[in-house]
């Protein structure tokens, strides 16, 4: 195939004995990146439904619609350029949690979360934002907490949000920081806070 020809040959030129050639073969590469993360970004922004109910009669699930390929290839692909369609895309559900799949963890419910963890840092400040706009209890705002503390763990998480806290300027957005900042608690300090609950009530 045509496509496969040129790939093979911009690889081969990777190797080349000139300096230029390897540079151009480089660069090549570069724009096929480009070209597949703008064309996989167009899918992903689809406003199409996740696919129909899970059919037992159906051997293979049919999760695989072109929206939620697209999302999880941006994550596997690392495309920093992705994040503004996969934060718009943070509520989509993995059609797969239809049938019950016990299996899943819930960062796999929603596979633009799971593809934001993926390419990582370029994702927290405007997850962050997201957080100062919305209210704690808002769907997004949770999603954003779950990308948060998957990407950077409970304590830096949590570290970020209160450094968001003190340099927010709009006292809307601290707020619903402060609000947010529950979510971002270690499990030994969750447990310290029950077995502080249980002494207060004293014995049963």
């Amino acid at each position: 195939m045509e496509g496969d020809k040129h790939i093979t040959e911009m690889f081969t030129n990777m190797t080349a004995k000139d300096f230029k050639e390897r540079e151009l073969a480089a660069a090549s590469i570069r724009n096929e990146y480009r070209s597949i993360a703008n064309r996989l970004i167009a899918l992903a922004a689809q406003e199409v439904k996740p696919a129909p109910p899970f059919n037992p009669r159906i051997k293979e699930y049919p999760w695989h619609d072109s929206k939620h390929l697209a999302i999880i290839l941006l994550g596997d692909l690392r495309a920093g350029d992705g994040v503004p369609v996969l934060l718009q895309n943070l509520e989509y559900i993995n059609p797969k949690t239809i049938s019950a799949d016990e299996s899943l963890r819930e960062i796999e419910w929603y596979p633009a979360v799971e593809s934001l963890c993926k390419i990582g840092l370029p994702a927290v400040g405007p997850a962050i934002k997201i957080l100062g706009e919305l209210g704690p209890d808002a769907e997004r705002s949770k999603l954003c907490c779950l990308l948060l503390k998957e990407t950077l763990g409970v304590k830096l998480a949590r570290a970020r949000v209160q450094i968001a806290i003190e340099e927010a300027r709009d006292e809307t957005a601290k707020a619903n920081l402060k609000a947010a900042l529950p979510y971002f608690k270690t499990e030994q300090e969750k447990a310290a806070e029950e077995r502080a609950k249980e002494s207060k009530q004293g014995p049963k």
